[in-house]
């Protein structure tokens, strides 16, 4: 949404979509969207703002806001039901767990947040949010803070088959690959410090998880894979072995 490709100095909203969109179609009945826009050193609003802007619309819609560390601040506006497979830089201030299930439908689920970690209960809330989550990616360097808190084997994603843990802190791998059920995992991409850590515990959990993966990217710093490697991932092809 813009002109001549120049896109706007604010958040799009229900204002937006009405003057750029709606009204060039007069025969609309039904519109259903999904827009995250990005804005750097953006001003501070009120998530009241961007509902209010909606007023036009005869259909339930639904925001989040998210103001970052790097000084990138990003708006999320969709309409409901939520039709969408994807959702992108997801933080903790998503409204993902509501009781309504809104995102029944998402298979794929980035996320991100450089303000507040990823805690143990905020992926048990995942798991039930998103029953058939097939894709997870977590940038996070926040180290989590509440570890008293993480039991071993509580947390199952029982159709997850992708799991990609590039930008993270250490927590995320052992949270993911260590403490949760992955019974269907082919494909990881993890940071060869983290995979190093893992394969050094030891622990079974991880073996498990590890066990079917047959696509495994190593991320830097690499090392060429090594016996200790094909003992953990028994099923791993060597021809899948990349290098980014």
């Amino acid at each position: 949404i813009g002109v001549n490709g120049i896109g706007p100095d604010h958040f799009i909203d229900g204002l937006d979509l009405e003057r750029e969109i709606v009204l060039y179609m007069p025969h609309l009945r039904q519109f259903y969207f999904h827009i995250r826009s990005i804005l750097q050193y953006s001003p501070h609003i009120e998530l009241d703002t961007i509902r209010q802007s909606f007023f036009r619309q005869q259909q339930p819609i639904d925001c989040a806001l998210d103001y970052f560390s790097n000084q990138y601040g990003q708006c999320q506006i969709y309409s409901l039901p939520f039709i969408g497979t994807r959702l992108d830089f997801i933080s903790n201030k998503f409204p993902l767990f509501d009781v309504e299930k809104r995102f029944l439908n998402v298979t794929m689920l980035l996320l991100f947040d450089d303000v507040k970690p990823f805690e143990n209960v905020f992926f048990e809330r995942v798991t039930r949010a998103l029953p058939r989550l097939k894709t997870l990616e977590v940038f996070n360097q926040l180290e989590q803070e509440e570890k008293s808190n993480m039991t071993i084997n509580s947390i199952e994603f029982p159709h997850l088959s992708s799991l990609i843990l590039h930008d993270i802190h250490m927590n995320y791998a052992e949270q993911l690959v260590c403490r949760t059920r992955l019974p269907c995992l082919v494909e990881l991409v993890i940071r060869n410090d983290a995979l190093l850590t893992i394969i050094n515990q030891d622990q079974q959990q991880a073996k498990n998880n590890c066990s079917k993966v047959e696509t495994l990217v190593i991320v830097e710093p690499w090392i060429k894979p090594s016996t200790v490697h094909l003992s953990f991932f028994p099923n791993l092809l060597l021809k899948f072995f990349d290098i980014v």
